[in-house]
């Protein structure tokens, strides 16, 4: 289920920003709603029911602030009101969202107090009951016409549900008002925001189009158009609206960064967006963020060396604008200069204090950088400085296995084991890292153990099945490996590896051999150029005596990702038709690559072939 948009003014200020003065619905009523609705999800709103009474200072201020209190209905607080709101918070917080919000809205019926009608629809929305919430923030707006925390509420439920239609009106009016008062950038700004709520982009985008009709001649209402296409995969028109702004503004360069990006997506493709850049610095050469967009296009284009021009000549400009820097490392290193990817990524991490930027991806790439160099000690210094963010639990991982490869197996055990994991998915991440440490140690046993105590917790948890999985075949406990990863395919079946892990394991001891290749097929159609499965296609069907069959499987696995284990298949294969020098060109490359590889090593001993 997509997530759904935020709705705008449940949980914020009062409309007001002036402080609300506490005014009773009737002596203890008021005090029992704010009461109750301070233990509830939206302290904001709680905040606002219990303040003390201040006397604003500005007058007119404070004559709003009185009406609004003015317009609250007087209810007496009999029992049974004060037992429904009581259950109903009670209900919430146990998590029974949906049965509060129903009572809550069926109070605010009956009392016409916009709080609890607004107390309604945020618990609706809690429960994902999104048409519940729109009821009751229409009967919100309703009670209190004059709040725009309501309107925004109905207008923002409104487009998550697609009912666009009944808004067309309020929105042209907001368009017409804009109009007169010279403020229609911001208004189609405003008016684009909510429209991309929409699930339904080509119904959004119909109404953008009827609702910008009149403002044919304004960059902003085009580029409102073209946003709404472009959402809607209307790919040319997102491009031919975003020109038209453009040939309206041609020196704004949002306009023509935008313009390219829509450009690139058309049908008229990257050569047209590169030309459109191109142009456009001709005019504007300060533009930095048209020259940044520009060396991106290029290098995604293959045209690496002019991309990493492009950016230096905006590093030139601004030296130490981090997003340049990042970009110039990662082209850096996927063109095989790591020193110069270092250098840049020094260069970040290394700016001012003051300087906005987010610390961890540099600090992650660097630890990366010092890794595939084999510098460990390196690498681990860089991973350790990872303290915060998304990528803290892949750096301490990384460092534990580092540890684990230079023998300090205890060590890194420890460190992941003291680790503060936040979920279920993070536990299972540092449990699998652990096993691979022993796996890689050769601890198979301990791995197995340390994976099985892990799933005894986590019953359900899909890597640790696979991993399950993965730790039986190596200690040849085949009836737990396929327990594991039936239970996983039951779960996920659409878990293209389970299928493929499963069917390879087969094939590779000869076994179900039928079996083994229907689920390597299921695999393939799930992620049909996965070298890994591919791999797997190649050793069933050698398995089974079609060679070349195996060896079409094989190559194009050994194209997509030259890895040592695919070498040594299709090495094997190659052996066994005859053309035994392909064989050993292939297997000697690997065994420089990879001198330790046990696959290989289990190949060339078996066949009695020196590398």
């Amino acid at each position: 289920m997509p997530s759904l948009p935020p709705v705008t003014g449940l949980c914020a200020a009062p409309d007001s920003a002036a402080p609300q003065p506490h005014r009773p619905i009737r002596p203890g009523v008021a005090h029992a709603i704010a009461a109750l609705l301070l233990v509830g999800s939206c302290s904001g709103l709680a905040n606002a029911q219990s303040a003390p009474e201040r006397v604003p200072a500005n007058p007119q201020v404070r004559a709003a602030a009185d009406a609004r209190v003015s317009s609250l209905p007087e209810v007496e607080l009999s029992p049974q009101l004060l037992f429904q709101l009581l259950a109903a918070e009670i209900a919430a917080q146990r998590g029974e969202t949906g049965s509060a919000a129903a009572t809550y809205l069926s109070l605010a019926r009956r009392t016409r107090d916009p709080r609890l009608a607004r107390r309604s629809a945020e618990l609706a929305l809690a429960a994902r009951a999104l048409d519940r919430a729109l009821t009751a923030a229409r009967l919100w707006a309703e009670i209190e016409p004059d709040s725009r925390m309501a309107a925004q509420t109905v207008e923002a439920l409104q487009l998550s549900t697609g009912a666009i239609a009944p808004l067309e009106p309020m929105l042209r009016e907001r368009l017409d008002t804009a109009r007169r008062e010279g403020k229609l950038a911001e208004a189609y700004e405003a008016l684009q925001t909510s429209l991309l709520r929409a699930p339904d982009k080509k119904q959004a985008l119909a109404v953008m189009e009827r609702l910008a009709s009149p403002d044919a001649g304004v960059p902003a209402a085009r580029m409102a158009i073209a946003a709404i296409a472009h959402a809607a995969e209307a790919f040319d028109r997102a491009a031919a609206e975003s020109l038209a702004a453009l040939g309206m503004a041609p020196n704004d360069e949002s306009i023509a960064v935008q313009a390219a990006r829509y450009a690139s997506l058309s049908s008229a493709g990257r050569a047209s967006a590169v030309t459109l850049l191109e142009t456009f610095l001709e005019r504007q050469p300060r533009s930095i963020e048209a020259r940044y967009a520009l060396g991106r296009l290029l290098a995604q284009s293959g045209r690496s060396n002019d991309g990493r021009t492009q950016l230096e000549l905006a590093l030139k400009q601004e030296p130490d604008n981090p997003a340049i820097l990042f970009t110039l490392a990662q082209l850096s290193a996927q063109s095989g200069q790591p020193a110069a990817a270092q250098a840049y990524l020094r260069r970040y991490v290394e700016l001012p204090a003051d300087i906005q930027r987010d610390n961890a991806p540099a600090l992650l790439f660097l630890g990366q950088l010092a890794e595939e160099a084999k510098r460990f000690d390196e690498a681990i210094a860089w991973y350790s400085r990872v303290e915060s963010g998304e990528q803290a639990i892949v750096a301490l991982m990384r460092h534990a296995i580092l540890l684990g490869r230079l023998k300090r197996i205890d060590e890194a055990r420890a460190l992941l084991r003291e680790a503060n994991a936040t979920s279920a998915r993070e536990r299972s991440r540092l449990v699998s890292a652990e096993a691979q440490i022993l796996r890689e140690a050769g601890r198979y046993a301990d791995a197995f153990k340390v994976i099985d105590d892990a799933l005894a917790r986590q019953p359900d948890e899909p890597d640790l099945l696979y991993d399950h999985a993965m730790a039986a075949e190596k200690i040849n406990r085949l009836d737990v490996l396929e327990t594991s990863l039936r239970k996983l395919i039951g779960a996920r079946p659409d878990h293209a590896h389970a299928y493929n892990a499963l069917g390879y394991t087969l094939a590779d001891r000869g076994l179900r051999l039928d079996e083994a290749q229907s689920l390597i097929e299921k695999a393939l159609q799930l992620a049909p150029d996965d070298a890994q499965i591919l791999d797997s296609m190649g050793w069933v069907l050698f398995r089974r005596g079609d060679l070349e069959g195996a060896i079409r499987y094989l190559r194009k696995a050994y194209e997509s990702n030259p890895e040592v284990d695919i070498a040594a298949h299709l090495g094997e294969a190659l052996w066994k038709l005859g053309k035994q020098d392909e064989a050993r060109a292939i297997w000697r490359d690997a065994h420089q690559r990879e001198p330790g590889n046990e696959t290989l090593r289990e190949t060339l001993s078996r066949l009695n072939v020196s590398p």
